[in-house]
């Protein structure tokens, strides 16, 4: 017969197995989105040079050795070892090498054609994006039910709580703007560590103003106060029928609202009020789904004294899930194509607002990801949900298009700004300066990608405990 440690041993052991086949389903589908994403990227390129007749020596998924490869009119398409990134290689591109002067080569082209090429991939990633955003409208993209946000849960001891937060308030204005659904929310305390922000909340004496304080969230290097969504309060057994929820008609799946007035957003609410009513009657609001709709009711119940475990109780036994405080509402091609704009105009501005928070030191430099935290991420959500997971990739996908365009020496936008100078010097650099420039900006940003890596790897371990 197995010991009870054997058991318990052979139960760990198939969980840890599980979670291994997780993880690396986790990672394999972050690594086919990004891989996607960079695919979409160097097409645009691709397409772009063929285009404008430049000759392209090779199209890569991934650095470093090709594992697959295939030559076709004298372009290598590839799949390489290092699934992250890739690139387009194209005659006469590169200012370190030897160049043979062709009508095909990159460097002769007329500057607009290679600021064509320059340009394409950005666009194809912001123009992918935006067609995934209006798919993603045009099929129903959860919004928020509307501009008040019902607090749950505020942690002990957290910013929230000094403010004065308590369960059951209503969070009305962001820094004077209305509250448009958590993650606005979120997005906001994230970005302002240190930096007071004002809310405008309801409570039970009425609305008022508050103050909060964002504080680093662990070691994330974001911020966070500590207020939490409803969760849903649920009856997850039927009540006994002798059991004064099961005379009062309390049924499996009913979700308790609120018990005597007092807005119930977990269970250690209602365990705490009915223990505090000695044995009064009190009033039940809770909601029940009748076919299609779903009916709110009331009724009054009467604890009864529990002598094992020394409190009142109604006899139901509780579950715990977040309340669904969003709505799905498909659009039409016209309204979906006007929000998917304006989305992807706040996508791609996001990450300038981050920068500007990093300086001001509101948000610390490790709160951002590489491409190891971009696949734990991407991976994880899609797990979780296709859509979430389609509206991170075009979310990625922008800000993969807009921070390409900045004019930093190894990014597209740094070749722009080589061509702007060449059309006011009337030449270009040196191929030696060019070379100069790249080099070390190459070497700052090795330094800032494995800075990054090793705090998403530290990240990612931190979350698997």
């Amino acid at each position: 017969m197995q010991s009870g440690n054997g058991i318990l041993n052979s139960q760990f052991s198939i969980l840890n197995s599980i979670m291994n086949i997780y993880w690396f389903f986790q990672i394999i589908l972050g690594l086919l989105g990004l891989s996607l994403l960079v695919f979409v990227h160097e097409l645009g390129h691709f397409l772009a040079a063929k285009y404008c007749k430049v000759r392209v020596l090779t199209f890569s998924i991934g650095f470093g050795k090709k594992l697959l490869k295939i030559t076709r009119n004298g372009t290598t398409y590839c799949i390489s070892a290092i699934p992250f990134g890739g690139y387009v290689a194209m005659a006469g591109e590169d200012p370190e090498q030897l160049r043979e002067n062709r009508p095909d080569d990159f460097h002769v082209q007329a500057i607009w054609k290679r600021a064509l090429i320059a340009i394409a991939g950005p666009a194809f990633n912001i123009v992918f994006a935006f067609f995934l955003l209006t798919g993603i409208y045009m099929i129903g993209n959860p919004e928020p039910v509307s501009d008040r946000l019902i607090v749950g849960i505020v942690e002990p001891n957290s910013a929230a709580e000094e403010a004065g937060i308590v369960g059951g308030d209503t969070i009305f204005t962001i820094e004077g703007k209305k509250a448009n659904g958590w993650e606005k929310l979120r997005e906001e305390m994230a970005i302002s560590i240190g930096r007071n922000i004002t809310l405008e909340i309801g409570t039970q004496a009425g609305r008022k103003t508050v103050t909060v304080i964002p504080r680093e969230l662990g070691s994330l290097g974001i911020g966070n106060v500590g207020i939490h969504p409803r969760h849903r309060v649920f009856v997850a057994v039927p009540p006994q029928e002798n059991s004064p929820a099961g005379k009062a008609g309390i049924k499996q799946n009913d979700t308790i609202l609120s018990v005597d007035g007092h807005i119930v957003g977990y269970y250690q609410d209602m365990i705490d009020i009915v223990s505090a009513s000695g044995g009064r009657e009190v009033e039940l609001v809770f909601l029940r789904a009748v076919g299609n709709s779903v009916d709110t009711s009331s009724v009054a119940v009467t604890p009864f004294w529990n002598s094992e475990v020394e409190r009142y109780m109604i006899g139901v036994q509780m579950g715990l899930a977040q309340f669904d405080e969003l709505k799905v509402v498909p659009q039409p091609l016209g309204t979906a194509l006007v929000m998917a704009a304006h989305r992807s105009y706040i996508m791609g501005t996001t990450v300038f607002r981050y920068i500007s928070r990093i300086i001001k030191g509101e948000v610390k430099l490790r709160a951002m990801s590489g491409p190891v935290g971009i696949v734990q991420v991407i991976g994880l959500v899609w797990l979780e949900n296709l859509q979430k997971a389609v509206f991170l990739l075009a979310l990625i996908s922008i800000n993969l298009g807009i921070m390409n365009l900045l004019p930093l020496a190894v990014t597209d936008g740094g070749i722009l700004l080589f061509l702007l100078i060449e059309k006011i010097r009337g030449k270009p650099l040196s191929q030696k300066n060019q070379a100069r420039i790249q080099r070390a900006a190459l070497a700052f940003f090795i330094t800032l990608f494995l800075y990054i890596t090793f705090v998403d790897l530290s990240r990612g371990s931190m979350l698997m405990r």
